[in-house]
């Protein structure tokens, strides 16, 4: 199973050293005015804790961008953890396929999991919404970029185990292009 990464440092290093077409901007300064408002919404409930319990994150609340949303769970293996779908909207469905119920290890191409498993890793190690932007490499699709949400939820039992995720792609841009300009953005070049 891959190592565990912490936080978006750490998601970087391992994205160059892996060669994935995906950084991680803790800035979160998104482009898309439909992930701010996601993040802003989150901001909203997140209360004493910083991180919104899941409940707080209902389907009413989220319920005009509820098509581009999924929820994660982290859950104990012996193999360290696994993520296991526990939503998914039917856009992101559209992109990645219904993968609710699944296991992403099990669901998604083994080339890639190791990236999914990074991302996910570097937002419940953070402990805070995070920004992504890659090239999508699921079903096929590497002519899409996109701009990730990222955030952690706070389960019903209180363990900070759940990522809320949402994404919004084009394919009017190249990768190379958006890679540049989010390195330079970042300082890692």
């Amino acid at each position: 199973m891959d190592a565990t990464i912490g936080g978006a440092a750490d998601y970087n290093a391992a994205s160059v050293r892996e060669g994935w077409h995906s950084l991680c901007d803790p800035t979160v300064q998104f482009g898309h005015p439909e992930l701010t408002k996601l993040l802003e919404l989150w901001v909203s409930h997140a209360g004493a804790t910083g991180i919104p319990p899941r409940r707080e994150m209902s389907a009413r609340m989220l319920k005009t961008m509820l098509r581009d949303v999924a929820i994660y769970e982290r859950v104990p293996s012996p193999a360290g953890r696994r993520y296991r779908v526990r939503l998914i909207g039917s856009g992101f469905a559209q992109i990645v396929g219904d993968l609710t119920g699944k296991f992403i290890d099990e669901a998604v191409a083994a080339e890639i999991v190791p990236r999914w498993h990074g991302a996910l890793d570097a937002t419940l190690g953070a402990a805070a919404p995070l920004r992504f932007v890659g090239r999508e490499e699921t079903n096929g699709m590497i002519f899409l970029t996109g701009e990730f949400f990222s955030a952690p939820l706070m389960a019903d039992d209180g363990q900070v185990n759940l990522v809320l995720g949402s994404a919004r792609y084009s394919g009017k841009r190249q990768w190379p292009e958006i890679e540049a300009e989010t390195r330079q953005m970042l300082g890692l070049d």
